[in-house]
């Protein structure tokens, strides 16, 4: 699998990568690898021929990273629109394991989407990193209104399935965000 990332991420290939994320449940990605270690992954999402965010992913759970006729269209289309020369990472992300990455995104201000994608959690945090021990993050999370938690939301790194930051919707909720009133 590390070879196959590498060639990917060394080659800008756009990737249609399959998660498994528990016995009876699989996820897609879509995207370019923009950097990755021995055991993590970082995608710069796309969508409807738009660069999106960037998701971290365990690589234990990468099933299959696919390039096919159809992805090489595809990425073929996003060279047309000049879309891969924005490919790329402005912060730089120790992905050494789960403490590193979330100390490296507080220390760059990054408001998260921490995503436990498991059925049987199905939990979607965001919000900016308040702290990091060795076993657990802990996020201020915010609703839909915008309104943060008093409360920091606690997550287990065994839980995680995928970290988002520097998204448009994280981006741009994050400026508007308000104060719970007592």
């Amino acid at each position: 699998m590390q070879e196959k990332i590498k060639d990917f991420y060394d080659n800008q290939k756009f990737a249609r990568i399959k998660r498994k994320i528990d016995e009876d449940f699989e996820k897609i990605s879509r995207g370019y690898i923009v950097d990755f270690s021995n055991d993590f992954v970082i995608i710069q999402e796309c969508d409807d021929f738009k660069l999106l965010g960037f998701n971290i992913i365990p690589i234990n759970n990468i099933i299959e990273i696919r390039y096919n006729n159809n992805d090489k269209y595809y990425d073929k289309i996003m060279s047309l629109e000049n879309e891969k020369e924005n490919i790329g990472l402005k912060t730089k992300v120790d992905l050494n394991d789960w403490k590193t990455i979330f100390q490296s995104l507080r220390k760059n201000k990054k408001n998260v989407i921490v995503e436990c994608e498991n059925p049987e959690i199905d939990s979607f945090t965001i919000g900016p990193i308040k702290r990091v021990t060795e076993k657990n993050v802990f996020i201020q999370y915010f609703n839909a209104s915008g309104l943060l938690n008093e409360k920091f939301t606690k997550i287990e790194f065994v839980d995680i399935t995928k970290i988002m930051f520097d998204d448009r919707y994280i981006d741009v909720f994050s400026k508007y965000l308000r104060v719970r009133k007592k």
